[in-house]
């Protein structure tokens, strides 16, 4: 006990209290480190998401045009009453007599409207209505087109349409 005066055990004593400090420390630095890194990651993450954000809306704004054009080459159940008095509109710019069936949403593989109709008028007049109805911006498909003379130069003719592009949100397939 002769190596253990009190000037020893002072050192010693200040050398644990030193490197207790020195712990103490270096353990709050590592957690204030970790809080450093968890804050510069939610900051990335609300930059990048905010970012994206912003991307995503110039693209959405900038292709409003597209997507208005795109949807007009749907037909919805809800402008059903629209497309009909439209087709009758097309009938009568061409000079032709139109008396419309009542239109059946079928389902299948794909949701159609099927549209059968009786159309009388001049060969031309019954062409260019044809003409008019092929031009609409919907998806077609004739099912079957039957026109004959009826007397004279009057035509007559039934013609089963069917509307691939059409929309009925009531019903799913």
């Amino acid at each position: 006990m002769k190596f253990l005066n009190k000037s020893s055990i002072k050192v010693i004593l200040l050398n644990l209290i030193g490197w207790g400090v020195l712990g103490f420390l270096g353990n709050k630095l590592y957690n204030d480190a970790n809080q450093i890194i968890v804050a510069y990651q939610e900051l990335y993450t609300t930059a990048r998401g905010k970012e994206n954000f912003r991307i995503t809306s110039d693209t959405f704004n900038e292709t409003a045009e597209q997507r208005s054009s795109l949807s007009t080459a749907w037909l919805e159940d809800k402008d059903l009453i629209l497309f009909i008095e439209k087709l009758e509109g097309l009938a009568k710019t061409a000079g032709v007599e139109l008396k419309l069936n009542e239109p059946k949403s079928v389902t299948g593989k794909v949701i159609r409207l099927d549209l059968t109709f009786l159309a009388s008028g001049s060969f031309a007049s019954l062409y260019y209505f044809l003409t008019l109805i092929e031009n609409l911006p919907y998806r077609l498909e004739w099912k079957t087109l039957t026109w004959a003379l009826a007397n004279g130069t009057t035509w007559s003719g039934n013609f089963d349409l069917a509307i691939i592009s059409y929309n009925n949100h009531n019903v799913t397939p």
